[in-house]
């Protein structure tokens, strides 16, 4: 809020109440009247608060939010937000719960580890709108305000905690210089300041003040130091602290010179190229002068736990290293000798040190050793070890035994002790803490240590005693500290300020402050009453203690002799230093001398005669008498505005080059982005190119930073032009020594190279770099207009929505509610089954109704396409012909695929192909309405004779017809279609008394839904009222009950098993006789009378065994089971048919049959059209797929790609979709390269993920409407109806229309008790099958018309029809077929297409870099337009040689793009030799060299003239991966999915590609700049090299020879491009390799990448030829496939066989559990993986990686149960089952190691049993709820026994069967 806008509410304010109503109500806080005066005055003005620590300076800044948050409340203007800004995390986390707790405003606190860097815009606009407070570290706002995130004119209150920190860079300082003062005045924040001391160590006291006003543009205000000293104490009483701590000077002696220790001299001799122990040497001096002896041998054990600690946490060097380092060894930061300096050093430090090695240990355990256990765990374990301090006070410095004389003194009172010790070194705080729990006198010590971040770039290893982070550390500390478990802390001078230590009365400065804001801010630590503040110094000579000015307020000085008269007790111990020490050396320069002590009191003393000054010049009382002392104004305006306004850092440096400074920039050089407000200045600049590099894409082995180089340029001195505003121009010499920066960007950086303008210093010459570098790179698009890199671009759709800033923060966007992953098998959705075109029957027209006159839709007059269908069983002599009819004409090249012949038993070897049965095209007919009705009876009626089941139509839906062919074989005979089953009289007849003739012969059975059974035996001596029982005496009752059920042979869902349903056993138990059994099959009504049925013969007959199902093999194993019976077989003989349910036959009436008028040859012709129509209309279907999105491919492949699993028949997609996957992988990848020339990898990869997610795929599938077309329904016999929507299958199949009696009658109502039911019955028989079904008096089933489908398996289509599209049209097909599923844009024509694009995008990048190069404006923040503007445009115009992008921005041909020129390969390092040695080895020579010098360029690389690989190696693994998919898509015998997903997953492995590349030498030619890449790959060819060595000393020649010799290098002559002419090259580049040595030898990822980035290069130098690419891969790759893949020597991976072991034993809960080696010596195995079954470990394998630790757990649990892998490949997967057992005994198996091992822990078959039973009765409950509401909905319910309901359900499920 500006400041003129408060005046009329502040009169107000104070007019009425000091303080808002509600500030501070929450916590019950009163503030004093100081701060009432300083809230008074900060109202007024931005102020700066000046009042020392703890006397309340918060709660002034408390007030004033709430007085902002309550004006903004009532305000109507644009919301804003007050921010709390800190200098540390800790306090952040602090002064939010202050301001929490006193205050009824919404807090949110804000620090950097929350990841607010990847927060976009929203984000931050969400954030604003949700709180009214924000509290953060100062960097958070300035990054948000950097890259546009936030305004700081939506903040209307501004709190700078610690204020002093405002200079230089300091983000305090950049906040204001950047944005604040950029701000219009009416739009700025009301500033308020809070500090104890505003005093720097280069500057007066004045100048000091004068600063800080100018830098935050607020006037200093503090209580008047000149006021009395009670007064004052009554002020400030409230606030804990009635008078300062008692300050003293303690005097020490200075450290004799002590020489080295026994330990420091082994370990420089042992180990003393160790970059720790070099580290160590290093700082030793230091510490022996500071702590003496004792603390250097400490320091050793504390650089030895962090050394071990590090080395842990460090991947292993190799798998099979040995811990010894090599002899030649020269390198520091090899791995294998860092660990054989550690296994030195810590041996030397045992030798040395004894026990106390053994405490640096992270395994320690709480020990107690007082009454109060000591909160950490390895102090805890030192105390243990104490020894007197008179054994070890001469290995002690002098000052530290005085430090530990000053903490002696407590021992008496060891529970009031709350100390700080204060050390400057974070080294040497650990070592206090060391030595103090070291020593035995001080058991009552409880101590820790405090330690700030160790900066990145110092590399210190220097860590808190406890572990976790630092900060962590350090909450723990403090939380032990304040609950009194620890009264004695050290620390660095992160305690000095703004952390809250209440209890604290004991302040010590072991080392002398540096500033005197330092020294006031430790001393405000203590503010228990009765605190002391003890500052060490060095002993003062007496002549100059003489001589010195000693302030009035300075401390006192303690000499040694008075501390001991202090301490009776202490003077006992302590001994003079004379009597100890030898002679004197210096301090170290850090450790300061009593003058500068005195130096620094003189400062504060200075500030307050300042304050003395101020108050008498502006003297400023408030109403309750308290004095305000307030800096005059306009000196601190005037100050800053010649200072500091404009000025760009605060280093100490002369007035003229600040000017020079302030002339050359002028206001700093901002670039604005106008969209955003986002702005880069000079000081941003720097962590903006940092934060762009590290998120480039790098490996493990490389961490990416950008290199600045500097170069001084001497000028001669010439005066210099100054111009002001207010002074006219003045000479001013200038510097004869300037600076340029270059900027070095890694190799696959947007920019490679950016030259800086001339700078006076190092520090500007590096920000002007960085400033230009920031600036092209958002002109490149490479950082975003919030300046992040850009690493997941967002469509245009979603950068609108993510930008919508006006969206109010409601619960749904401020956490999104969550929801299944689009894409995955998890996510289902109910789709509709699309209808193949030719089945669906034109829309009617609406008629009027004869009868009623309304008008409805009725059948009218069309046109039926007819197809005679051949149909030929094996089974039979002769085909059966009938003809098909549908409502449109289908294509006219369709052929169903049926498997026929496997049936045939008379063939042998069994014939498993298919038999091809082709519609033929007989023509067009039109039917009218009675030859339609005909035509719907005869089919209904035929498909009763064929699946013994009913099938009702709708004449408006039907879209096809079966119909009989007439005698001429050209139509369609309708008289034989109406007339073929017109007789169905029963066979009873009253003068028929011999039945003999019905032998052989067919009946239709009314018992058994009209089934086809062939009459066996005429039974005379028993009737339908015969007890069965009784005429079966040799079958028991439960035995009967058990047989009477359905015995169904149809064979139709593919599994070939013959369903047994036990259904209704109590209701079968009760029935006796045929006549009760007819009641129970709903035919009572044509049961005749007991007179007339009595004596007359039940026929014995048998099924038709049918098989239906002819869309799969089935296996032979089944088959042979299964179908034996003999469809010729009609012989009088009583054979019972094979799988039968009663031994001794079926049984029948004639009162309950007819005779059936088809043959059984047409029967079993026929039955082959269930299986015919489902595979004609997947084929229809996929023919309007493929017609409809334009695919090249077949229909028959079409059919496939469309297939799901869950079909269960002949082909399924999964194959073509693994095809498919790498196709998509391949087209996208190729698509990204071309169209996105500047992104880099990490973009591209990003990229292609989403246009290749499941996410993804599922929208193009959808969006193109494919669900409907998937094929998923597996084929079942009761499903089956004619093609199309207008058949329904009835629940059961009227009497009527299997026999008509002449005793059919109505039921009576003794017969019934349910006359509704009754009447429906009645209904049905004489019910119009063809009316609609709503019209039915029973619900026709409808099944097919829609089906459940996984996300994934829909997304999969994309993906299988893609793979399609390579099968039958190469991969040209395959990218006619991705552009139309909409994978790829229109554009993309063909594969020459994306070599055009290629190489226009390449001359269009050349273009845009030389057109950035020549710019000559400049986005600059200035007010208005000035000479001194201009000025600068001017001067920062760029030459082209100030930025180099790594390419020629030559351009010859504007059309092309390209220009021919010889690539000069000098300058990357490869030589012409070695690039035609590249090119030997790969059959290929390049056209453009650059890309291959580009593919072998890795990104640490400092050559500018190429990029990084990575862009290439993108492409080249799209490419490498479709090539091996193709390779295992096409192999002998078909490989399934699973198997090619695992073999192509070891052939596309990065450890695989490394061997190839190391075999051929071309790792020699890799470009680099990385230290640890050269020792990586040098590793990897030792490792590799050592593996092939033990290979062949263990095999002999004759097994080596044995090998194929495939391998022989083929390499052409130089002057050929092609491989057309090659000449053999003798040789074996793979010899003594051992099999599967991928999995042995781990190999860095660079060299797999070199492989894959090599053949990209070939292939965008070819023009993007595949048929060029694939050339390589074959004389590369395909050798080692086909040698060491193919060959059969690729085995099982073992945790896959492991899982395949135990999962085919029975046991599924096998798991991996990881750990670490628990000896602290090994580094090489120290990973650990066990198997565990049931949380017991079975087997245990070490590794150098968790990776290779699993691995050789499961190869050590297959080793340990004797099983053999199987080929990979072609292996027998049942094979691992087949483990050797133990010798039978007593009749049982011996058992297997396996059963050893599994059987006492294993319980999934129990598991397996009791879920099994839990699902039968979760289906047995599901039965029972369908029935009653079968019942509820109007089911059948005998009359005579209600138990009956049960069997005479029309249920989908019902399957009856015969009565014996």
């Amino acid at each position: 809020m500006h400041l003129s806008m408060l005046e009329a509410h502040l009169d107000t304010t104070l007019a009425t109440d000091t303080v808002p109503a509600t500030a501070l109500e929450k916590s019950g806080l009163t503030p004093r009247d100081y701060q009432l005066a300083l809230f008074h005055q900060a109202l007024r003005s931005n102020s700066i608060v000046m009042l020392e620590t703890g006397t309340g300076k918060t709660l002034v800044a408390v007030m004033l939010i709430e007085w902002f948050a309550q004006r903004a409340a009532v305000g109507s203007g644009r919301r804003k937000v007050r921010v709390f800004l800190n200098n540390t995390v800790a306090l952040v986390h602090q002064q939010a719960r202050v301001i929490g707790d006193n205050t009824a405003q919404t807090v949110h606190a804000y620090v950097g580890a929350m990841g607010l860097e990847e927060w976009d815009e929203t984000a931050w606009t969400r954030t604003w709108a949700c709180a009214d407070v924000l509290v953060m570290t100062h960097q958070v706002l300035l990054n948000a305000l950097r890259s546009g995130h936030a305004r700081i004119s939506d903040i209307d209150l501004l709190v700078f905690d610690e204020a002093h920190h405002a200079r230089g860079s300091h983000p305090y300082m950049l906040i204001m210089r950047e944005f604040y003062d950029h701000c219009a005045p009416h739009d700025r924040p009301h500033i308020f300041g809070m500090t104890a001391s505003p005093l720097n160590a280069h500057q007066s006291a004045q100048e000091s003040v004068h600063h800080l006003q100018a830098s935050l543009d607020a006037s200093m205000c503090t209580v008047d130091l000149t006021a009395d000293q009670s007064s004052r104490s009554k002020q400030i009483a409230g606030s804990d602290q009635a008078a300062g701590p008692s300050a003293m000077c303690y005097e020490y002696a200075l450290p004799p010179a002590f020489a080295p220790t026994p330990l420091t001299t082994a370990l420089e001799a042992a180990c003393g190229s160790a970059k720790v122990v070099v580290r160590g040497l290093r700082i030793a001096p230091v510490i022996l002068a500071l702590l003496g002896p004792f603390g250097v041998d400490q320091m050793w054990l504390y650089y030895l736990r962090q050394w071990h600690r590090t080395a842990a946490l460090r991947p292993a060097p190799s798998r099979n290293a040995v811990a010894s380092a090599l002899p030649d060894a020269t390198v520091a930061d090899d791995p294998l000798l860092d660990i054989a300096y550690l296994k030195s050093a810590l041996v030397l430090a045992r030798a040395h040190c004894g026990a106390l090695l053994d405490t640096v240990s992270d395994n320690e355990q709480m020990l107690v050793t007082e009454t109060v256990v000591h909160p950490v765990p390895q102090l805890c374990a030192l105390g243990l070890h104490r020894r007197p301090w008179a054994d070890v006070r001469a290995q002690l410095s002098p000052q530290v035994n005085r430090l530990l004389g000053i903490l002696l003194q407590w021992r008496d009172r060891p529970t009031e002790l709350r100390g700080i010790v204060f050390v400057s070194r974070r080294i040497t705080v650990v070592l206090l803490a060391y030595v103090v729990t070291l020593i035995a006198e001080f058991d009552f010590v409880r101590a820790d240590v405090l330690l700030g971040a160790a900066l990145k770039q110092s590399g210190s290893i220097d860590r808190p005693i406890r572990s976790g982070s630092v900060r962590m550390a350090n909450q723990l500390t403090l939380a032990d500290f304040a609950d009194g478990r620890l009264n004695l802390v050290f620390a660095t001078q992160v305690a000095e300020e703004g952390i809250d230590i209440q209890p604290c009365n004991l302040v010590i400065r072991f080392d002398m402050p540096k500033t005197a804001t330092s020294m006031i801010q430790s001393r405000g630590r203590a503010r228990m009453p009765g605190s002391q503040f003890i500052v060490m110094v060095p002993q003062v000579d007496p002549e100059l203690k003489q001589s010195l000015d000693v302030p009035a307020s300075a401390a006192p000085l303690v000499s040694e002799d008075v501390l001991s008269a202090m301490d009776a007790d202490a003077s006992e111990l302590i001994m003079s230093e004379s009597q100890v020490m030898g002679e004197s050396q210096p301090l170290p320069e850090h450790q300061g001398s009593y003058t500068d002590y005195l130096r620094l009191v003189c400062l504060e003393e200075c500030l307050r005669d300042w304050c003395h000054a101020e108050a008498l010049a502006n003297p400023t009382t408030t109403t309750d008498s308290t004095n305000i002392i307030v800096s005059s104004g306009p000196v601190h305006q005037e100050y800053g505005h010649m200072h500091y306004n404009l000025r760009i850092d605060d280093s100490p440096s002369t007035e003229l080059e600040e000017l020079w400074v302030e002339q050359g920039d002028k206001q700093g050089r901002i670039y604005t982005i106008v969209s955003t407000q986002a702005r880069i200045t000079y000081m941003s600049a720097v962590p903006t190119v940092h934060s762009y590099v590290q998120h480039l894409p790098q490996d493990q082995l490389c961490k990416l930073q950008p290199i600045f180089d500097f170069e001084q340029v001497v000028q001669p001195k010439q005066p210099a032009v100054s111009k002001t505003k207010k002074t006219k121009k003045a000479k001013i010499p200038t510097h004869n020594a300037l600076f340029r920066c270059t900027i070095t960007l890694p190799s696959n950086a947007a920019v490679r190279r950016v030259a800086g303008p001339l700078m006076p210093n190092k520090r500007l010459a590096k920000q002007a770099a960085a400033y230009r570098t920031a600036k092209k790179l958002h002109q490149l698009g490479a950082i975003d207009d919030n300046l992040s890199p850009i690493a997941d671009p967002e469509d245009e759709a979603d950068q609108a929505a993510n930008k919508d800033t006006n969206a109010k923060p409601t619960e749904s966007n401020a956490k999104p509610a969550s929801r299944k992953v689009k894409g995955t098998r998890s996510s289902t959705d109910t789709y509709d089954i699309a209808v193949a075109p030719a089945f669906v029957q034109p829309k009617a027209l609406s008629q009027p109704d004869t009868e009623s006159g309304e008008m409805a839709a009725k059948y009218s007059l069309r046109t039926w396409h007819l197809y005679l269908l051949l149909l030929h069983h094996p089974s039979t002599d002769s085909p059966s012909q009938i003809v098909f009819a549908s409502a449109h004409r289908m294509p006219a090249d369709i052929s169903v695929p049926l498997f026929v012949n496997q049936f045939n038993t008379a063939i042998e070897p069994r014939d498993t192909s298919a038999t091809i049965f082709q519609p033929k095209y007989l023509g067009s007919q039109v039917l009218d309405q009675v030859q339609f009705d005909i035509l719907v009876q005869y089919s209904s009626k035929m498909f009763t004779r064929i699946i013994f089941m009913m099938l009702s139509w709708n004449e408006l839906e039907v879209g096809s017809l079966l119909a009989p062919l007439n005698a001429e074989g050209t139509g369609i005979d309708f008289e034989f279609a109406q007339s073929c089953f017109e007789d169905r009289s029963i066979v009873y007849q009253d003068s028929m008394t011999d039945y003999s003739s019905l032998v052989g012969t067919l009946i239709m059975d009314a018992l058994d839904h009209g089934r086809v059974k062939i009459v066996e035996q005429i039974c005379d001596t028993i009737d339908i009222y015969s007890d069965l029982c009784a005429y079966h005496s040799k079958q028991a009752s439960s035995d009967l009950a058990e047989n009477m059920q359905s015995d169904d042979m149809d064979l139709d869902d593919g599994s070939m098993v013959t369903k047994k349903k036990q259904k209704g056993t109590k209701t079968r138990l009760s029935v006796k006789t045929m006549a009760k059994w007819a009641d129970v099959k709903r035919i009572n009504r044509i049961r005749p009378a007991r007179e007339i049925a009595t004596g007359v013969p039940l026929f014995k007959v048998r099924n038709i065994s049918l098989v239906y199902n002819y869309l799969n093999i089935v296996p032979q194993s089944i088959l042979s089971s299964t179908y034996v019976e003999d469809m010729h077989e009609t012989s009088n003989a009583a054979k019972v048919a094979m799988g039968t349910a009663f031994p001794d036959g079926l049984y029948t009436s004639p009162f309950f049959c007819a005779r059936e008028p088809m043959d059984l040859a047409t029967i079993a012709n026929l039955s082959l059209l269930p299986a015919f129509f489902m595979r004609l209309n997947q084929l229809l279907l996929a023919y309007e797929v493929k017609k409809k999105l334009a695919l090249p491919v077949q229909v028959q492949t079409v059919r496939e790609a469309l297939t799901s699993s869950s079909a269960n028949t002949d082909v399924c997609y999964e194959r073509l979709e693994t095809l498919g996957d790498s196709v998509l992988k391949y087209i996208a990848s190729v698509m990204l390269f071309v169209a996105y020339p500047d992104a880099h990898e990490g973009i591209l990869t990003t990229r292609r993920g989403r246009i290749i997610c499941n996410a993804n795929l599922f929208d193009l599938s959808t969006r193109l409407k494919l669900p409907p077309y998937i094929i998923s329904q597996t084929f079942v016999k009761r499903d089956v109806r004619l093609p199309g929507h207008g058949w329904h299958r009835m629940p059961f199949i009227p009497a009527k229309w299997i026999c008509m009696s002449p005793f059919f009658k109505a039921l009576s109502s003794t017969e019934s008790s349910n006359t509704e039911t009754s009447e429906d019955v009645k209904a049905l028989d004489d019910a119009d099958l063809s009316v609609p079904k709503k019209q039915l008096p029973i619900e026709p089933i409808v099944v097919g018309t829609t089906h459940v489908l996984s996300e994934k398996t829909v997304a999969d289509i994309i993906e299988s029809l893609l793979g399609a599209s390579v099968c039958d049209s190469g991969i040209n097909g395959a990218l006619e077929a991705a552009r139309a599923l909409g994978v790829v844009d229109s554009a993309w024509t063909s594969w020459s297409s994306f070599a055009s694009v290629w190489r226009s995008n390449m001359a269009a990048r050349k273009r845009k870099m030389a057109q950035l190069s020549n710019m000559r404006t400049e986005m600059i923040a200035a007010t208005a337009e000035s000479q001194e503007a201009n000025d600068l445009l001017q001067e920062m115009k760029l030459d082209q040689s100030d930025v180099l992008f790594g390419l020629d921005l030559s351009v010859s041909n504007p059309q092309s793009g390209l220009e021919t020129q010889q690539y000069k390969s000098d300058s990357a390092g490869l030589s012409d030799m070695a690039i035609a040695q590249i090119e030997d080895t790969l059959g290929y020579m390049f056209n453009d060299r650059a890309l291959l010098v580009e593919a072998l360029t890795h990104c640490s690389s400092l050559d500018v003239t190429s990029s990084s690989y990575q862009r290439l190696e993108f492409l080249g693994d799209a490419v490498l991966d479709f090539f091996l998919t193709k390779r295992y898509y096409d192999h002998q015998p078909p490989l399934n999915p699973h198997r090619m997903t695992l073999v192509k997953h070891v052939a596309a492995s990065n450890d695989l590609f490394a061997i190839i590349l190391v075999c051929n030498g071309l790792q020699k030619h890799i470009c680099h700049g990385s230290v640890t890449v050269r020792d990586a790959i040098h590793d990897y060819e030792l490792r590799l090299k050592h593996a092939r060595k033990v290979w062949s000393q263990h095999h002999s020649n004759e097994e080596k020879d044995h090998r194929e010799d495939s391998m022989t290098m083929e390499r052409p002559a130089k002057s050929q491009r092609t491989s057309s002419s090659l000449e053999k090259f003798p040789i074996d580049i793979y010899s003594d390799l051992p099999p599967e040595v991928w999995d042995a030898v781990r190999a860095p990822k660079v060299l797999g990448d070199i492989l894959e980035s090599l053949v990209g290069a070939v292939f965008v130098d070819s023009g993007m030829s595949h048929e060029t690419a694939k050339s390589v891969y074959e004389r590369v790759l395909s050798p080692f496939l086909d040698r060491f893949v193919d060959s059969g020597k690729l085995s099982l991976h073992p945790v896959i066989q492991t899982l395949l072991v135990c999962q085919g034993w029975g046991c599924d809960a096998v798991s991996w559990e990881n750990s670490t080696d628990s000896n602290p010596l090994e580094y090489t195995n120290r990973y650990v993986c066990h198997v565990v079954a049931h949380g017991q470990r079975i087997s245990t394998g070490t590794g150098d990686s968790p990776r290779h630790s699993k691995y050789n757990a499961a190869n050590a649990l297959l080793t340990a149960i004797g099983a053999s892998a199987p080929n990979a490949l072609d292996g027998d997967l049942n094979a691992v089952h087949n483990l050797s057992a133990d010798k039978a005994t007593n009749g049982k198996p011996g058992e297997t190691a396996l059963d050893k091992l599994l059987k006492p822990i294993c319980t999934c078959a129990e598991r397996r049993l009791a879920e099994a039973e839990q699902r039968a009765a979760a289906e047995e409950e599901k039965k029972r709820m369908e029935i009653e509401q079968n019942n509820i909905n109007g089911g059948i319910v005998d009359a005579e026994d209600t138990a009956l309901a049960t069997d005479v359900k029309m249920s989908d499920n019902i399957e009856e069967g015969e009565l014996v």
